[in-house]
C-alpha cells in the first residue's frame, strides 16, 4: 500500500546502483526524496513504498549514483567568472606560443585602442616558454595586454601595459616578487609573484555585474560536472555581494562555502571587528574561513622548498608574507574564532604555515578548530606528523596530479614526487585530504581529480610515484564526505543517507567496476542540489 499523499516523497530514482558514501560503504538501489532531504535510501522495493501519485520517478536502469560532488577549493568569481566575461582564454592546452599569439591579435583587433586586455590560463611549460616582450607588443600594439600564467602566481606584460604602470629598468623588485629583467636590465615582460601585481592591480576592477553574470556560468558548469557544493577561494567584498545577489534571487545553484580574502584590506579584519566566527551562513552560503595565499606556484618554480629546483640552484621559492607577518593575521583570526587557510604548496612553505598555527593554538587551544593548509602538495613524514598532531586539514590539489604533473615532475624531479600529494599514506595515516580543482587553474571537472589519485597519471602519460595510488571509492570519498568535513558539514551532507541534504549525481558508468584509464571519461547524466534536478544531460 502506497504511503499517504503528505508522507509520499516527492522524488525517487530506483532500480540503480547508490554508492553512498556512508560509514560502512554500502551500497543500494534506490532513493526517495523530500523536500530538501533524503527520506528512504534501500532497495527499489523500500523506496516504492514511498512513491504516490505525485511523486517523481526515474527508474536509472542500473546506472550508478553517487553523493553530489564537492570541489574543496575553487576561483568561481575573480580568477574564472570573471575571465569567462572579459578576458581571452589563452591555454593551457596550446602547444606554441603563436597559437597563443594568435588568439590574443584576434582578441586585440575587436577591442578599442587604449582599452586592457586580459589573458589567462597561459602555460609556459606545455607551449615550450614564454612570449617575449617584442612578440606581445606585436600583437597587441594598440592595447596594454597582461597574460596571467595559469597558476595565478606570475604573468607577462606588454611594453604599454609596462609603461601604464610605471614598470621600467629602474624599477626595484617588490617584497615577495620578482621582475625578471635581460641582459642590459630591462623588463622582459614577465613578472613573478608581487611583481605581476604592478600591473595586474592596473586593470579595471572587476564590477558587480561582471561577476553576479561570470558565476551563473561558473555554476552551470559546476553542475554540469556533477558539482553540487564548492569551497570558493579568496573571495572578494565585490565577489561575496555577487554571491548574496544570487542567494537572495534563488540563483545560486551550487551550494558555496567562502574563504574571505585576506588579500582585500579589511576583510577580515572587519569579519573580526563585526563578531563573526566560522562557520556562519546557511546551507547554500557560507563563511567557513579566512585565507590568505602565503605560498606560491610549483608549476611557476616560485613556490618554497627547503631543496633548490631542478636546474636552478640558487631559487628554492618565495613566501608571500614575512613570517611574524603571518603569524600575527593568523592569531588573530584565530583568537577570535575564525578558521584561517594557508596556501601551503613546497615543504618550506607548508611548515611556515604550520609555524603560524601552531603558535596560535598554543597561546589559545581550541578543539576541532579545522584549520587548513590549502594546496598542501609536498606532504614528507614530518609534516605528516605535524598534520595528525595539530589536526590541521590537508587541503590537498588533487588536481594538480594531473594538470600540473609533467611541470612538477620536472621542476622537482622523480625523487620528489613520492611526497607530492601521498593520499595513499594520508589515508592509511587518518590525516582528513578532501581534494580539489582550485579551478580555473586546472579544470573543474572532479574526475579528473579522481583519475589522478587513482592512477598517478598525469596529462603527459607519466606515473608520479605508483605506489601513492587509492581506490576509486578512497578518490570518490575526497570529492564527497571529506569535503563536507572541511567545511563542518559532514551531519548535512557529502554521503548518500536518510535525512541528509538531497544532493546526488547520476553518472554514465560505474566508477567502482570500470578500467581507472576511463574514469576521466565518466560524464555526469543528472544532477540532484537540494531535491531538485539541477542538471539533466
Amino acid at each position: 500500500m502506497p504511503a499517504p499523499g503528505y508522507l509520499c516523497a516527492d522524488l525517487a530514482l530506483i532500480n540503480g546502483k547508490v554508492i553512498t558514501v556512508d560509514g560502512e560503504d554500502s551500497l543500494a538501489e534506490a532513493v526517495a526524496i523530500k523536500g530538501e532531504r533524503f527520506q528512504r535510501v534501500g532497495s527499489t522495493v523500500q523506496v516504492m513504498e514511498t512513491v504516490g501519485e505525485s511523486t517523481e520517478v526515474h527508474d536509472l536502469g542500473g546506472l550508478t549514483m553517487l553523493p553530489g560532488l564537492i570541489d574543496s577549493h575553487m576561483h568561481p568569481g575573480g580568477s574564472w567568472g570573471a575571465y569567462l566575461i572579459r578576458g581571452v582564454e589563452c591555454g593551457p592546452d596550446f602547444t606554441s606560443v603563436e597559437v597563443m599569439l594568435e588568439a590574443v591579435r584576434r582578441k586585440a583587433s575587436e577591442t578599442p585602442g587604449g582599452n586592457w586586455i586580459l589573458g589567462y590560463r597561459m602555460d609556459d611549460v606545455r607551449m615550450g616558454r614564454y612570449p617575449t616582450l617584442k612578440e606581445l607588443d606585436e600583437a597587441a600594439p594598440r592595447n596594454p595586454l597582461y597574460i596571467q600564467r595559469r597558476d595565478g602566481h606570475n604573468g607577462v606584460a606588454n611594453s604599454l601595459a609596462l609603461r601604464l604602470s610605471g614598470v621600467t629598468r629602474d624599477t626595484p623588485d617588490p617584497p615577495h616578487g620578482r621582475i625578471e629583467r635581460d641582459a642590459e636590465g630591462n623588463p622582459t615582460g614577465l613578472l613573478r609573484e608581487a611583481a605581476k601585481d604592478l600591473v595586474y592591480h592596473r586593470l579595471p576592477p572587476y564590477t558587480e555585474d561582471e561577476l553576479y553574470r561570470g558565476l551563473q556560468m561558473v555554476y552551470d558548469e559546476c553542475v554540469r560536472l556533477g558539482l553540487t557544493s564548492i569551497h570558493a577561494s579568496m573571495v572578494s567584498p565585490v565577489e561575496f555581494r555577487a554571491m548574496q545577489r544570487l542567494r537572495r534571487e534563488g540563483g545560486l545553484k551550487v551550494r558555496t562555502a567562502v574563504h574571505l580574502s585576506g588579500r582585500d584590506p579589511g576583510m577580515v579584519e572587519g569579519a573580526i571587528a563585526m563578531g563573526l566566527t566560522t562557520p556562519f551562513g546557511d546551507e547554500w552560503l557560507k563563511v567557513t574561513e579566512a585565507e590568505w595565499v602565503f605560498d606560491t606556484s610549483t608549476s611557476g618554480r616560485t613556490a618554497a622548498y627547503y631543496e633548490p629546483y631542478v636546474g636552478e640552484p640558487g631559487n628554492t621559492g618565495m613566501l608571500l608574507y614575512d613570517q611574524e607577518d603571518i603569524e600575527r593575521r593568523v592569531w588573530e583570526a584565530h583568537e577570535a574564532g575564525i578558521r584561517v587557510g594557508l596556501d601551503g604548496v613546497g615543504d618550506r612553505g607548508i611548515d611556515r604555515a604550520l609555524d603560524a598555527i601552531e603558535k596560535a593554538l598554543k597561546r589559545k587551544p581550541r578543539p576541532d578548530h579545522r584549520h587548513r593548509i590549502e594546496h598542501c602538495c609536498y606532504v614528507t613524514p614530518s609534516i605528516q606528523d605535524r598534520l595528525l598532531v595539530l589536526e590541521v586539514i590537508d587541503a590537498s590539489a588533487t588536481g594538480f596530479l594531473h594538470d600540473l604533473g609533467d611541470a612538477y615532475l620536472t621542476n622537482r624531479g622523480a625523487e620528489a614526487m613520492r611526497y607530492m600529494w601521498p593520499h595513499r599514506t594520508l589515508i592509511d595515516r587518518g590525516i582528513h585530504a578532501p581534494g580539489h580543482s582550485d579551478a580555473s587553474i586546472c579544470t573543474p571537472n572532479p574526475w579528473y581529480g579522481i583519475y589522478g589519485m587513482v592512477t598517478r597519471r598525469t596529462s603527459g602519460g607519466q606515473t608520479l610515484y605508483q605506489p601513492e595510488t587509492v581506490t576509486p571509492l578512497e578518490a570518490i570519498r575526497a570529492y564527497s564526505i571529506d569535503g563536507a568535513y572541511a567545511a563542518w558539514e559532514e551531519s548535512i551532507k557529502g554521503s548518500v543517507e536518510e535525512g541528509k541534504l538531497a544532493d546526488l549525481v547520476v553518472v554514465d558508468r560505474d566508477p567502482l567496476s570500470i578500467d581507472p584509464e576511463d574514469l576521466k571519461n565518466v560524464k555526469t547524466l543528472l544532477t540532484v542540489v537540494g531535491g531538485r534536478i539541477a542538471y539533466r544531460a
